[in-house]
């Protein structure tokens, strides 16, 4: 089901925003939607989908040219991010091509030999690079982590595992967090950055999940891997942390307005196909019941539009507070689940098959409030602000 939605009244976008969303639904069009049937059964998405969403140019949009990027700035992210959450295909390949949130973390966080050296190839999608926090044992508990980076003359060797990584069957970098020992009285942290294929990484089988689609989620495990101080991001096995919440404050941000958009294509999917069905005696639609359902969706993702917007306008300003990207995103992912699911209810038995969207977008909307934070994580965040 092809929908278009309009966003002219959204005043955070300029003509170029606009003009590259059409770029970004072009290529989901061609490129992905026809397509993602037939990558179900193979069991994954081609590594090469990353080089021809390069060559359509929809890669890096926010980043500077000299660093391979489109020139644009974070609106043109959560451009590329909104787009996904509108395709029908967005649900089934996972976080897919939306790897740009790790590139801005060199972007924010690495020196620059470092953006020069790795920002070029993100953007030309011939690296395909992903931030690792979460463990086994911590899950979104950062500080918890017991991935070590220990210092050995100019080289640092890693040992621990990471997991629920996007795309860790296409990964040739890894931006890892690990603990630092020895660099202080209270325990530091790195980002360092890791080849996939190094000596010591091992990539484990991909997790099953909920979506049954054609994206991935792995585990890595770094036994002994050694790395050289020009793999320490920004020069120095400190705050890493600190880089990763950063990173994550403007990510969480741009993920909610991928939520929200998922709620208005799960909306329109669902008003489609209550007004073609019939049952007792005239049009789904037109019970009043579910009309009322479908009234106060409608009314909830209205409501919640131009919150996500003042958000995003303030991450492009650089001002956004991490209470406020984090109202954003657990508000936009718990919405996400309480829409996607009475959708999924009033498709009836459609609402379960495999072969229909609205059945992923419901499993994808509860690994979204998982993502980057599970939604007590979120609250946390929101109370410190009171």
């Amino acid at each position: 089901m092809g929908v278009i939605f309009d966003h002219s009244e959204r005043d955070i976008f300029d003509e170029t925003h606009h003009r590259f969303r059409e770029q970004v639904r072009r290529f989901y069009a061609a490129e992905i939607e026809p397509n993602v049937a037939a990558w179900e059964k193979a069991g994954g998405f081609p590594r090469d989908l990353f080089r021809r969403a390069a060559a359509a140019g929809i890669l890096a949009p926010g980043l500077p040219e000299e660093y391979g990027g489109g020139g644009g700035d974070v609106l043109h992210l959560a451009v590329a991010y909104e787009e996904h959450g509108y395709s029908p295909a967005g649900a089934a390949i996972d976080s897919g091509i939306d790897t740009d949130a790790s590139a801005y973390l060199i972007y924010i966080g690495g020196t620059e030999e470092q953006k020069k050296t790795w920002l070029p190839k993100f953007a030309a999608g011939e690296v395909v690079g992903e931030g690792m926090f979460t463990e086994p044992q911590s899950g979104s508990d950062m500080a918890g982590m017991k991935t070590t980076a220990v210092r050995d003359g100019d080289h640092y060797v890693i040992n621990g595992s990471k997991a629920w990584i996007t795309n860790a069957n296409h990964l040739d970098l890894c931006l890892l967090i690990a603990c630092v020992p020895g660099t202080g009285e209270r325990p530091e942290f790195g980002v360092f950055l890791v080849d996939a294929d190094a000596p010591g990484v091992t990539k484990g089988k991909p997790f099953e999940t909920l979506i049954r689609g054609c994206g991935n989620l792995g585990e890595l495990f770094f036994d002994g891997v050694r790395v050289g101080e020009d793999r320490v991001l920004g020069g120095s096995p400190r705050g890493g942390i600190g880089l990763a919440a950063r990173s994550l404050n403007m990510t969480r941000c741009i993920y909610a307005a991928r939520s929200l958009a998922s709620c208005e294509l799960a909306l329109a999917m669902t008003l489609d196909f209550v007004k073609q069905r019939r049952a007792f005696g005239g049009r789904l639609f037109d019970l009043p019941t579910l009309k009322a359902k479908l009234a106060e969706m409608k009314m909830e993702i209205a409501v919640t539009r131009p919150f996500i917007d003042k958000c995003l306008a303030k991450a492009r300003a650089g001002v956004l507070g991490p209470a406020e990207s984090s109202m954003a995103k657990l508000w936009a992912t718990e919405l996400e689940v309480r829409i996607t699911d009475k959708c999924a209810h009033l498709h009836g038995a459609m609402g379960l098959s495999n072969e229909h969207p609205i059945s992923k977008m419901v499993a994808a909307a509860r690994a979204h409030r998982f993502a980057m934070g599970v939604s007590e994580m979120q609250l946390e965040t929101i109370m410190r602000s009171l």
